[in-house]
């Protein structure tokens, strides 16, 4: 693997961030600057850049980039159902999410390559009485490429502020499979902390590699002051969100929706449903508990691993 400063890719990071934070209208009312350190300061602007490459019969990780508070130690393969695959833990030295953070994160999956990506623990986004923290995801799945993308929750804690961008690009042939878990806030910890975040934006669009024409696109902004989000129509009385979204061929999607199911209980609601395109599908869960929601996450993981790779997934850590 070899690490180099890229200075002009970082840059570009740093700048598409800071224009997409002014263009967003639902941001508008938080360009106040912090009063401990300015936005996207030194140590609040984080970058990291993780390319995956296929060699002699299995991926490796063959390129990173990274800036404080982002970090990625070394690839390990310890998923037994498919050990020629790199797994790489992104990991936050801040342990957090504060008001001004900037982050930046870029995938590239080569040409017939394999790679499992997550996070090291929760997002917990902390309290905000300024500004507002914001992430950019550019995710690029080459030919006959394969990326899980599986972060851990996010968790927002009252006042919080925060805005998410992941832009996809993949190729015909390659396979991406990206999950995002939003829970309620801290709703044990505090009588305000249930639903007690001021905004939660999150957009995922995608495109074509090969000629840039767009797949689709979806956004979901929340505000709980605003809006009761309990209502029929938005949650519905539940209170954890599970957004996963599989890019692949037609026929495979298919089969992940059939396999996939529906349901709704008093505890649980999922179902999944054709992209535009014909690009994929999209599958969102609901529910009380985190552990249901995880679960069902899981269940749609493996069914689709199962159909794009025919492998199974490995066993479940203990203290994950």
């Amino acid at each position: 693997m070899t690490q180099c400063a890229d200075i002009s890719r970082v840059r570009r990071a740093r700048e598409n961030l800071e224009r997409l934070g002014r263009q967003a209208p639902e941001l508008r009312a938080f360009q106040n600057e912090p009063a401990q350190m300015p936005s996207g300061a030194v140590g609040k602007n984080g970058y990291l850049r993780l390319e995956f490459t296929a060699r002699n019969g299995r991926s490796e990780l063959s390129f990173m980039d990274r800036r404080v508070p982002l970090l990625a130690q070394r690839a390990l393969y310890w998923d037994e159902a498919m050990p020629r695959m790199p797994c790489v833990f992104i990991i936050s030295t801040t342990g957090c999410i504060l008001q001004g953070d900037r982050t930046a994160l870029e995938i590239e999956v080569g040409e017939n390559a394999q790679a499992h990506v997550t996070t090291q623990s929760a997002g917990k986004i902390h309290m905000m009485n300024a500004n507002y923290a914001a992430q950019w995801q550019n995710l690029v799945v080459e030919k006959g490429g394969y990326l899980e993308y599986m972060p851990e929750p996010m968790i927002p804690h009252r006042t919080s502020r925060f805005f998410s961008r992941t832009d996809i690009s993949i190729a015909g042939g390659g396979s991406l499979l990206y999950a995002e878990m939003l829970l309620p806030g801290r709703k044990h910890h505090h009588q305000d902390e249930l639903f007690g975040y001021e905004l939660y934006s999150s957009s995922v669009q995608a495109v074509r590699r090969e000629s840039g024409q767009p797949l689709f696109a979806e956004k979901f902004i929340l505000r709980p002051g605003a809006t009761d989000l309990a209502r029929t129509g938005v949650m519905n009385g539940f209170e954890i969100f599970g957004n996963v979204i599989l890019l692949t061929e037609r026929d495979k999607a298919l089969r992940v929706r059939e396999a996939a199911g529906a349901a709704v209980g008093p505890e649980l609601a999922y179902g999944a449903d054709l992209l535009p395109q014909d690009c994929g599908l999209i599958f969102k869960v609901l529910g009380l508990r985190s552990e249901a929601v995880r679960e069902a996450i899981r269940q749609f993981w493996r069914i689709a691993r199962g159909t794009v790779t025919g492998h199974d997934l490995p066993e479940k850590f203990l203290w994950r």
